[in-house]
C-alpha cells in the first residue's frame, strides 16, 4: 500500500513538472522584434488608428554605443522607424509584422507618445487595450507630440545617445531638471482617469524648427538666436544646435480629452502648484542698483499647504507656500549682504511667483474649468461616501472658487562671493 502511494506520488510530480514548466509558448529572442517607443494617432480622414514604433536592432546597438556614448548621427540606423494602420493598436501590429521579419513586442518599450488629434478625441480607448495586453508595462512614460508624429520620430537626432530607451530616461531627467514639463508614468495616468474630479496632465514632446532647419555647416549659429525673443513655448524655445525634438509644455486634459497645451514656464508654475516640482529657476528683474536680471535657484522650505472648503455658498482654496532660495547669478552691481536688500529681494521674489501662480489658476478655473493642479484631492475628506464625491460637479465649482495665495521666500545662501566685483 505504501509503495503505491508512493508511485502515485511521484507520477503526480513528474507529470506537474513537465506541465508547468511555463513553456508552452516561449518565443527565442532571435524571433522578436523589440519597439522601444510608440506613437499612436488617428488618420486625418478616417477613423483608421496610425502607429509608429522604432525597432531596436541589438547588433547595431551593442557596436555603436561601446565607447559608453556616441553621436546621434546613426541613431535611425541602430532603431529603425516602422509604421503601419488599423482599426486597434493590435491590428496594426500585424500589418507592421509584414515588414518586419520578426514578431513586434512590446516588453522592452519605454514611451508611449500620442498625437494631437488622437490626445483631443480620446486617449482612454488606447490605454484600455493595452493596460490589459500582458507585455504592457505600467512603468511606461507618457507624451503627446505636438506637430507630426511621425516627423519626431524621424528627426529624433540625440547629440550624445545611441540608445532609445537611454534618450527616453534622459528627458525625463531634462524634465525634472527645467521643470519644463511633468514626468508622467501610465499608473500615474490611470490613477488620475479612475478617480473622480481629476483632471490628468501629459508632458509634450515638439520638433524645434529652428534646429531642425539647421545644416551640419550652420548647427549651433547664433544668427537666428540675436532676431528671436525667448520663449519657452513648445517647438520655439530660442537655441541653436543639439536634437530638434525638446520636451517642453504641459497637456492638461478633461477626464481622457485633451483641452490645451501650457508652455515650459507655466507648466513650472503649475508643478510649483501641484507639488509635482521641489526646485525651480527664478529670474527677477533686481529691486536694488541697476536694473537687470537676477537668478536664483528655489527650493520647498516646507511642504506646500492647501486648505480647500467646499462648505457653504463660498468656495474657498488657501495655499502656503514657503521657498528657500539660492543666488546663483546677479547681473548688477547690487549687494545682497545687507539684510535689508535682502528681504527686498525675497518681497520681489514673492509677488512675482504669487502673481504669475495666481494668474494661471484663473485662467485653468475660468476659462477652461480645468484643475490641472489636483486641489480637489484635499477636499475629499469632506465627503461621507465615494459616490457623493463622484456625484460631485467640482468643474461647475471652479470659477466660483475663492483663491487665496501666500507666497515667502527666504533667501539664505548668497554664492561664493558675497558683493559685487568693483
Amino acid at each position: 500500500m505504501a509503495y503505491k502511494k508512493w508511485v502515485g506520488f511521484v507520477t503526480t510530480f513528474l507529470v506537474g513538472s513537465i506541465l508547468l514548466t511555463g513553456c508552452y509558448d516561449r518565443a527565442e529572442l532571435e524571433e522578436q522584434a523589440f519597439l522601444v517607443t510608440m506613437g499612436i494617432d488617428k488618420q486625418k480622414k478616417g477613423n483608421d488608428l496610425v502607429v509608429t514604433g522604432r525597432v531596436a536592432v541589438p547588433s547595431k546597438l551593442s557596436g555603436s554605443s561601446s565607447g559608453g556614448g556616441g553621436g546621434g548621427g546613426d541613431f535611425l540606423s541602430t532603431t529603425p522607424v516602422v509604421s503601419a494602420t488599423g482599426k486597434s493598436i493590435h491590428e496594426a501590429f500585424d500589418v507592421m509584422n509584414a515588414g518586419v521579419e520578426r514578431t513586434i513586442n512590446l516588453s522592452h518599450l519605454s514611451a508611449i507618445m500620442f498625437g494631437e488629434r488622437a490626445a483631443r478625441q480620446g486617449i482612454l480607448p488606447y490605454m484600455r487595450a493595452l493596460v490589459r495586453y500582458r507585455e504592457f508595462r505600467r512603468t511606461l512614460y507618457l507624451y503627446v507630440v505636438k506637430g507630426s508624429l511621425g516627423e519626431l520620430f524621424l528627426h529624433d537626432k540625440p547629440v550624445l545617445e545611441t540608445s532609445a530607451t537611454r534618450v527616453i530616461e534622459d528627458l525625463q531627467e531634462s524634465s525634472q531638471r527645467t521643470g519644463f514639463a511633468p514626468s508622467i508614468q501610465v499608473h500615474e495616468l490611470m490613477n488620475a482617469l479612475e478617480m473622480p474630479n481629476v483632471d490628468p496632465v501629459l508632458p509634450v514632446l515638439s520638433e524645434n524648427e529652428q534646429v531642425a532647419k539647421e545644416s551640419k555647416k550652420t548647427s549651433g549659429s547664433t544668427d537666428d538666436l540675436r532676431e528671436n525673443s525667448a520663449t519657452t513655448e513648445p517647438g520655439h524655445l530660442n537655441r541653436a544646435g543639439g536634437n530638434p525634438i525638446e520636451c517642453v509644455g504641459t497637456a492638461v486634459f478633461r477626464n481622457d480629452r485633451m483641452v490645451l497645451i501650457l508652455d515650459g514656464e507655466h507648466s513650472r508654475y503649475m508643478q510649483l502648484l501641484s507639488g509635482r516640482l521641489h526646485r525651480a529657476l527664478v529670474v527677477v528683474d533686481s529691486p536694488i542698483g541697476v536694473k537687470s536680471s537676477v537668478s536664483l535657484m528655489l527650493h520647498d522650505a516646507q511642504p506646500e499647504k492647501v486648505s480647500l472648503s467646499l462648505s457653504g455658498k463660498k468656495k474657498t482654496l488657501d495655499i502656503t507656500q514657503v521657498f528657500e532660495g539660492t543666488l546663483i547669478g546677479d547681473q548688477t552691481n547690487a549687494s545682497y549682504v545687507n539684510p535689508a536688500a535682502r528681504h527686498l529681494l525675497e518681497q520681489k521674489i514673492a509677488a512675482d511667483l504669487s502673481r504669475q501662480e495666481l494668474a494661471l489658476i484663473k485662467e485653468m478655473y475660468t476659462r477652461y474649468d480645468v484643475d490641472p493642479f489636483e486641489f480637489f484631492r484635499y477636499a475629499r475628506g469632506q465627503f461621507p461616501t465615494f459616490d457623493a464625491m463622484e456625484n460631485y460637479d467640482w468643474h461647475k465649482q471652479l470659477p466660483k472658487i475663492v483663491t487665496r495665495l501666500h507666497v515667502k521666500v527666504i533667501v539664505r545662501r548668497l554664492g561664493t562671493q558675497l558683493d559685487p566685483p568693483e
